[in-house]
């Protein structure tokens, strides 16, 4: 595990000749400890790497989940003829991230993301087994992080008793979510899932939590897990006429402390639904601080 700060210039700026700090990047390496891994990886000890070692696989729906504060991120891995597609969350927003590259190149900036809000959030890279017609294969490398004024966060983000949006870093998704912006949304916007096991799961600390969704005549039927146990029955999201901001699932009676919920797509609906659309505009944590 090793932290590096690489910038802690000044600069100046304005007529006034004002100093103001530079972008300051801390480097995380793969094996850091705010990174979770799920699924099957791979150490790969080629000295190119930096620190000369890094994480990779091409495991369908293998994830490395980061959490960190900041104002950005820089994933860094390989581009290599063997490389594929993964799908990378930043705060619930899905990017698409092909790491094809026609030569072997290590230490590549592969995702990048500048100017964000100062403060939480959480970086999501799931392996889609996928690959584009000039590849060989679907493999997806980790090695490092640069991290702009801030630092990885151990052990991950959970949110406190209130009200939190879909992009809230408290919340990782997997499979493929798509964008809505409304205002008839909770916060302007929301995110929404057709396909099967593509899934959303919020940590947090609390007694209950409550699930806001949309429903209409097109949505569909999701699975709930509340600290891994399935519920039942499975949640029917479709209404007609459609709803916003409605209360599509809620627990309460938890022990208060830490706990997670996670809701699975399923791809089914019932007869009346024209479709199988599983949306998530918010949630509302209960419990005390």
């Amino acid at each position: 595990m090793r932290s590096i700060l690489l910038s802690g210039a000044l600069l100046l700026a304005g007529a006034m000749g004002w100093a103001q700090p530079s972008t300051q990047v801390t480097q995380i390496l793969e094996n850091d400890p705010s990174i979770t891994y799920t699924g099957t990886w791979y150490m790969n000890f080629e000295s190119p790497n930096i620190g000369g070692q890094a994480f990779l696989t091409n495991a369908k729906g293998a994830t490395a989940t980061l959490s960190f504060t900041g104002t950005g991120i820089t994933w860094i891995g390989v581009l290599d003829p063997y490389s594929g597609f993964a799908q990378v969350y930043l705060d619930g927003t899905p990017n698409t991230v092909d790491t094809y590259g026609p030569n072997t190149l290590y230490q590549q900036p592969l995702f990048s993301v500048h100017g964000l809000a100062p403060g939480t959030h959480t970086l999501s890279i799931q392996i889609l087994h996928q690959r584009d017609g000039e590849t060989q294969g679907s493999w997806v490398w980790i090695n490092a992080f640069n991290i702009e004024n801030g630092s990885g966060i151990p052990g991950g983000v959970s949110a406190q008793p209130g009200h939190i949006e879909q992009n809230d870093p408290s919340i990782t998704y997997s499979g493929n979510w798509y964008l809505n912006s409304n205002p008839i949304m909770s916060g302007g916007s929301a995110v929404l899932a057709t396909d099967t096991n593509s899934s959303a799961t919020v940590s947090f600390s609390g007694t209950g939590i409550t699930w806001i969704g949309y429903q209409d005549q097109w949505s569909g039927i999701a699975n709930v897990y509340v600290d891994g146990t399935l519920q039942t029955p499975p949640v029917d999201t479709y209404a007609s006429p459609q709803k916003a901001q409605s209360s599509v699932y809620s627990i309460t009676g938890l022990s208060q402390g830490a706990h997670t919920l996670m809701i699975v797509v399923t791809s089914t609906h019932d007869a009346a639904s024209a479709g199988s659309w599983v949306w998530i505009d918010a949630f509302n944590v209960m419990g005390s601080q």
